[in-house]
């Protein structure tokens, strides 16, 4: 640019200035002739309106500069004469005028002219070099400006800007620089707080079109974060994983695991296209059991539980080290990979945000459960029969299906923590829960009521003989059953009282009251048995609704 801008000053300056020589010696030598041209007219003149001729000759030849004056005939004229100029006096007549030093004027004509060339060569020579020197410091300084704002656009802010003048220029150069300065600092600030919050983002050329790119990667990000803080439940999280993973990274190959750490258990939450393993305990999991990524690109065989050897894989645990550690398993062909690596750190930080909010969500869950669970039978409690019972019975009777209710208690059971021991006691109720959940269905819930009664519900019951044959399989199972205590094996026996909903009442919770009243019947006419509850019972117990 530089170089450009002052050839084309040299060039106007150069040929201004010939142009304006060429012109200016034109028009001298032009002038000159016509000077000696009007004087030969002058003496002429003279000579024609003069009366006496011999005396105007003599005035002529005393002309400065005149050396001789003669009339010629034409004929004679027609060699030029040196030092001489003809003009005519008549049609056969011509004047010579022999002037003394006519090729000395001509010389002094074309000296005139020479110095007139130099000294206007001298000029542009003289012009270009001081524009050259003023012009130039403000030249490199677009030069060096152009550089730098190019560097700039791609964030690098390394090339400053200098100047050797003392003006207003100075104060730019200063103040751009010290601009940059602090842009990069800046710039750096921005980049590595990128990678911390997205670590190992790929390197490119352009560093500012990277950190723009990462911004807004990291604002969707951000804006993911809030959303997932207001979903209901982990599911609504997984589901918003999974439709970042197909449709904003187009995976086509991946398997999103959950490990619950309280349970040691593993378990597959989605699973599209190929995938390389199918881990069922958690610590056969590499990444699960070294909290690392797991990479096949410099490995192939770095987890022995990937059986694809076409396949590159990568996978992925995110977890805040508590009670939950998801593990993202993705699978790529090596076109894609080199079309998708790009994309890991993003996932990762995807995977990241969600960790902790799955987390909260699931160890939220837990405390809920445990709030709604019996510690002692792992069995839902009497809160968590209060928080479901009335939308069980209202989806019963929307579906016009019948639910049974068995209030369960078991006989004479004071009597074994009396004689041997609360640890005896424990034992009891522990196998009547189990026998109890594996004797119904997964639809159905069981419920420790409280002490030694349990509460079972059946769902969508076809009739009333269905809900006492169930009653009757389970009294008579437990009564069968030996339950070794730290002292000697017992049996034991249970009493079972039943009601049917909405059958006998359109209220559940009266329905509650009735299979116990049936309990209590059961109890009162020598126990060991299931009593269906009837309308006589109300008269017997004088209960009102």
């Amino acid at each position: 640019m530089k170089k450009k801008i002052l050839i084309f000053i040299f060039l106007v300056i150069t040929v201004g200035g010939v142009i304006f020589t060429a012109f200016t010696a034109y028009r001298f030598s032009n002038i000159t002739d016509l000077a000696i041209k009007h004087s030969a007219q002058t003496i002429r003149d003279v000579y024609i309106y003069s009366s006496n001729k011999e005396e105007a000759i003599k005035l002529i030849k005393n002309m400065p500069n005149i050396e001789n004056i003669e009339v010629v005939d034409k004929s004679k004229t027609h060699t030029k004469i040196k030092n001489c100029i003809s003009t005519q006096i008549s049609a056969d007549k011509d004047l010579v005028i022999h002037f003394k030093s006519l090729a000395e004027f001509e010389n002094e004509k074309y000296s005139i002219i020479l110095e007139t060339i130099i000294i206007n060569l001298m000029f542009i020579a003289i012009s270009n070099l001081l524009l050259n020197w003023l012009i130039s410091p403000y030249l490199n300084f677009f030069e060096e400006l152009k550089e730098s704002i190019e560097k700039a656009k791609h964030g690098d802010f390394s090339i400053k800007l200098h100047t050797k003048l003392k003006n207003e220029l100075q104060k730019i150069v200063e103040n751009y620089n010290v601009f940059l300065d602090q842009l990069n600092k800046s710039f750096n600030l921005v980049a590595k707080n990128l990678n911390i919050l997205i670590p190992n983002i790929p390197k490119t050329n352009d560093k500012l079109a990277s950190v723009h790119k990462n911004m807004e990667i990291l604002a969707d990000i951000n804006k993911f974060k809030k959303i997932i803080e207001e979903d209901a439940n982990i599911d609504e999280i997984y589901n918003r994983l999974i439709d970042i993973f197909e449709n904003k990274f187009k995976l086509q190959n991946f398997k999103l695991y959950a490990v619950l750490n309280t349970k040691n258990e593993i378990k597959v939450i989605y699973e599209k296209g190929e995938t390389c393993c199918n881990i069922k305990i958690p610590n056969l999991c590499r990444a699960y059991r070294t909290t690392k990524e797991v990479n096949s690109i410099n490995f192939p065989m770095i987890c022995q539980e990937h059986l694809c050897p076409n396949h590159k894989y990568i996978c992925i645990p995110f977890s805040t080290g508590g009670t939950f550690t998801g593990i993202a398993s993705i699978n790529f062909t090596e076109e894609c990979y080199e079309e998708k690596k790009e994309l890991i750190p993003y996932i990762e930080s995807y995977l990241n945000e969600a960790a902790s909010i799955i987390e909260a969500k699931y160890t939220l869950s837990l405390m809920k459960q445990s709030s709604l669970t019996d510690q002692l039978t792992g069995l839902y409690n009497r809160r968590y029969l209060e928080e479901i019972l009335d939308k069980i019975a209202a989806s019963a009777i929307r579906e016009k299906s019948l639910l049974g209710i068995l209030m369960i208690d078991v006989d004479y059971f004071k009597k074994v923590n009396d004689t041997l021991g609360h640890d005896a006691g424990d034992l009891v109720l522990k196998e009547l829960s189990r026998l109890l959940q594996s004797s119904v269905r997964d639809s159905d819930f069981v419920v420790r009521f409280g002490g030694e009664e349990f509460i079972v519900v059946l769902q969508n019951i076809k009739d009333e003989d269905g809900i006492l044959k169930v009653a009757e399989k389970i009294r008579e199972t437990f009564a069968n059953t030996k339950i070794t205590t730290p002292t000697k094996s017992i049996t034991k026996t249970i009493s079972i009282g039943v009601s049917a909903f909405p059958k006998d009442t359109n209220k559940i919770w009266e329905c509650i009251k009735f299979s116990d009243l049936a309990l209590y019947e059961a109890k009162d006419t020598g126990r060991n048995k299931v009593v269906k509850f009837d309308e006589k019972l109300l008269e017997k117990s004088n209960y009102k609704s």
